[in-house]
């Protein structure tokens, strides 16, 4: 029996679901001065490992916060190479290695190497960062308790939510107490995984492709694996012999390890014995220490919808992946950073009517898109996954399979190296930015074309060894000029009346011009470029009124 507690909390955007997305969104709407409250349903961190990498987008959001730094050192040492094996086994063949710098080295040549817009060194001010989904929520969690904006009750399940005219009232309940509780916000946003509670109720469902296989997670430690083969150290190794198909994940010097098993049709994941398949993986007995296991299965569903009015979906609860590429976590943390100032801007009162519905136009298609170029290169990567022993067979035949196989592998490169999704994505029909004719690039799953475009990601520039050109950004707005004699007086003082947050940075070197070759570039407080033209519109009030979604849809 549930008791009722008549207490209601207040807050400006409730959250629920307490996971990367969800912390996520809840930081970045404290940057932007929002109050918001997280509830999440399981006690702790999940200490299992998930997603391995942050994306060089999601790092720069993090970096705005402050907490890269810390997320780079709590990942796979910077010192260690980022190799990838695909091998039959660990007691077998490689078959293609692809062998990346490590990121020391990539941060030495950076500094050393000089500027261009087709170095993918200058592409972001990071490539990746290699670590565990349960350190990024840890380190989340550590950034939200220093946020006087943003509370985290855990523990908690959200039940239902009543809508109403002005705010949303959610029930809560505290499984610990059978307790149940209200909290009445302004909006509510669901990052509460695949099995929304908040989707739910919406009535939305995902449209796609669901259920492309089933997989278990084998966290282990294991010190002497990384020496009991005779590959080299590696960040991931995939085992293509049908018997060994997954990936296998190193988190450190060799010592922690996660093996994604790929089950068999009808094989349950709790009847996998970890132990005898990573033995049968090295070929060899070691010392084996099981942290724990899970299963999960891969997907390539988008949400029908991401919301309406005063609810919202992001992460999960608005599309659901296959790992392959590394998209998931990371479009979930960009669905957050887009929503996040809309909902300051509604609540502040310069957002209008339409400004919110946005939010599904752009990042509704990036979800489709993004999981859909993941079950490509999961299925790819399931078609090299289907051979036997003649992997490793010494014949002719053996031979040229192993050639054909390596030749394929090299076409598939783009499941490490996916910079043209994870920069190089735009928001093509989006109602609030102004385009301006110029040639769209090519969208390109592994090819980054650097454009200040409107509707495309703001091109990062170092502007010091230490310093980018995001470090120069304040919270809102940014009018990045690189011609300060252009008169801008009655556009600052248009958004000024309107109470917009804008500042103007001026930069005017010859890098900047490489990639903001217009006098002025209009720069949304979510990094993506608005507006740019060599002059001020003459009224500014059409401009300001579309970016900010005060517009008629008729």
């Amino acid at each position: 029996m549930n008791l009722y507690c008549v207490c209601v909390t207040d807050t400006q955007v409730l959250i629920v679901g307490g996971g990367s997305v969800g912390l996520s969104l809840s930081a970045e709407l404290a940057h932007h001065g929002v109050t918001s409250l997280v509830v999440e349903e399981l006690p702790n961190v999940n200490p299992h490992p998930r997603a391995n990498a942050i994306a060089c987008r999601t790092m720069e959001y993090y970096r705005r916060w402050g907490i890269a730094d810390s997320l780079v050192a709590a990942g796979i040492p910077p010192e260690n190479p980022a190799d990838y094996y695909w091998i039959s086994s660990l007691s077998g063949r490689e078959i293609h290695r692809l062998s990346l710098p490590s990121q020391t080295q990539l941060e030495t040549l950076r500094r050393t190497t000089e500027f261009s817009i087709d170095n993918r060194l200058h592409w972001s001010a990071y490539i990746k960062c290699n670590v565990g989904q349960n350190e990024v929520d840890q380190i989340l969690r550590d950034h939200l308790d220093t946020l006087s904006q943003s509370r985290l009750k855990s523990g908690i399940r959200a039940v239902r939510y009543i809508e109403h005219d002005d705010h949303i009232e959610t029930v809560l309940f505290d499984p610990a107490t059978s307790i149940e509780s209200r909290v009445t916000s302004k909006f509510l946003v669901g990052c509460d995984g695949g099995r929304s509670v908040i989707r739910n109720q919406l009535g939305i469902a995902y449209e796609g492709d669901g259920d492309l296989a089933q997989f278990v997670s084998v966290y282990f430690r294991a010190p002497e694996l990384m020496t009991a083969h005779t590959f080299g150290p590696a960040n991931i190794y995939f085992p293509l012999h049908h018997d060994h198909a997954g990936y296998l994940i190193n988190w450190d010097h060799g010592e922690s390890w996660t093996y994604h098993i790929q089950l068999k049709a009808n094989e349950s994941w709790d009847e996998v014995d970890a132990i005898a398949r990573i033995t049968d993986l090295l070929g060899a007995e070691i010392p084996i220490t099981i942290e724990s296991i899970q299963p999960w299965t891969a997907h390539a569903l988008t949400a029908s919808s991401f919301g309406l009015g005063r609810v919202w979906l992001a992460g999960d609860a608005a599309h659901l992946f296959s790992p392959t590429g590394g998209f998931g976590m990371n479009t979930g943390v960009s669905d957050a950073i887009d929503l996040a100032w809309k909902l300051r801007a509604v609540i502040e009162g310069w957002g209008g009517p339409n400004l919110l519905s946005s939010y599904d136009i752009e990042r509704r298609p990036i979800g489709s898109r993004n999981t859909q170029l993941a079950k490509e290169l999961y299925e790819r990567l399931a078609s090299v996954m289907e051979l036997g022993d003649i992997l490793d067979e010494d014949s002719a035949e053996a031979d040229q399979m192993r050639m054909t196989l390596k030749a394929d592998l090299i076409e598939q490169e783009s499941l490490i190296a996916s910079f043209g999704v994870l920069l190089g994505y735009r928001y093509a029909n989006s109602p609030i930015c102004i385009a301006d004719g110029t040639p769209e690039p090519e969208d390109h799953p592994q090819m980054y074309v650097p454009t200040s475009r409107p509707g495309h990601r703001a091109p990062h520039i170092w502007l010091t060894e230490d310093e980018t050109l995001y470090d120069r950004f304040s919270v809102g707005f940014n009018l990045v000029r690189t011609n300060p004699s252009v008169d801008i007086s009655d556009f600052v003082a248009e958004a000024t009346m309107r109470g917009l947050p804008l500042a103007v940075v001026d930069i005017d070197t010859p890098e900047t011009r490489a990639v903001y070759p217009f006098a002025l570039t209009l720069v949304r407080p979510d990094l993506m470029v608005a507006w740019r033209a060599n002059v001020a519109p003459t009224t500014s009030e059409y401009l300001w009124d579309k970016i900010t979604g005060h517009f008629s849809t008729s």
